[in-house]
């Protein structure tokens, strides 16, 4: 290539790549035709003038997320690299993806559905800046911290957006079912149920059943049915909607909850799970499955399980 080439070249690749010019808008400048001009910006690339560096995110392991995604025809996967499966520091990492994923995604009216759960925390406390967006409490409160609340989760989050907020102030699971419909007819619990057919995007934590690491799975041992929900086949739950390892929804204990139904989760448009550990497999496993959420944010060690299995099943 001879120096005015060698000029030429260069200069097209410059505007192309790092302009974001258009080949007629280069041929004009060049005096060329723009079949020209394309033809000058792959020889670039062949003679490396041009060399394109792909930089790997630094916790985001891209090809388990597009594995995953594919494998559970998700929406959206983001799987985290993270040093081990230490419970804090998972649910650290994996809450402060999903504040970055929440920044990125939501759009101003959204309407925002919350569970409770300590990576929800973790996540709350990692948001910085929403669009104006709604919140409601997809649940009533379940045992544990404070901080762990969908009521807390809802007031940390509503620090980062400037839209209304709806929460739940009551247990998630009760004795009868006759509180538990006294507690529905509240006319401020009432108003947060009316909204869930209006939420565009959830965000739930998936508790386990089966090994135990669940709010509500505490609840319903000291309620006496959580032994026999296990028996049955329950590993999982999202919000208090239980699931076996199919994915089927078990009903037993829906008229002693304060929360979202099954079906109306169903209709929400995205539900992003956000959960990780070796203790959660079974359990994100089952979620997956029963058409509950369509996106998920979980660490690379839940992901290779996840998709081992699936290729030993298939």
């Amino acid at each position: 290539m001879n120096p005015e080439e060698l000029v030429q070249t260069t200069h097209a690749a410059r505007r192309y790549y790092l302009d974001n010019a258009s080949h007629v808008s280069i041929a004009a400048e060049l005096g060329i035709s723009r079949f020209k001009v394309a033809r000058m910006i792959d020889k670039a690339r062949e003679l490396g003038i041009v060399r394109i560096e792909i930089q790997e995110p630094v916790d985001v392991d891209t090809e388990l997320s597009i594995a995953l995604g594919r494998a559970f025809g998700l929406r959206r996967a983001v799987v985290i690299r993270t040093p081990g499966e230490e419970p804090r520091a998972l649910q650290e990492a994996l809450g402060k993806a999903a504040a970055r994923l929440l920044e990125e995604i939501v759009v101003e009216g959204d309407m925002l559905g919350f569970t409770s759960g300590r990576t929800l925390n973790a996540m709350a406390r990692h948001l910085t800046r929403l669009p104006a967006s709604d919140l409601v409490a997809l649940s009533g409160v379940a045992a544990g911290s404070v901080k762990e609340h969908s009521v807390e989760i809802m007031r940390r989050v509503a620090t980062a957006s400037s839209g209304a907020s709806y929460p739940i102030f009551a247990p998630l699971l009760v004795q009868s079912p006759a509180t538990a419909a006294a507690l529905r007819s509240d006319p401020l619990i009432a108003d947060a149920f009316a909204h869930f057919d209006h939420v565009t995007k959830g965000v739930v934590a998936v508790g386990s059943w089966d090994p135990p690491d669940s709010q509500l799975y505490d609840a319903a041992i000291e309620s006496g049915i959580a032994e026999r929900l296990v028996a049955r086949g329950a590993v999982g739950e999202v919000a208090a909607v239980i699931y076996d390892e199919n994915g089927r929804v078990m009903t037993d204990i829906d008229e002693l909850t304060i929360a979202i139904t099954a079906d109306q989760l169903r209709r929400i448009p995205e539900v992003i799970a956000v959960a990780g550990g070796e203790r959660k497999t079974r359990a994100v496993e089952g979620a997956l499955t029963s058409g509950l959420v369509q996106s998920l944010v979980t660490d690379a060690a839940l992901a290779e399980r996840l998709l081992t299995k699936r290729l030993d099943v298939s």
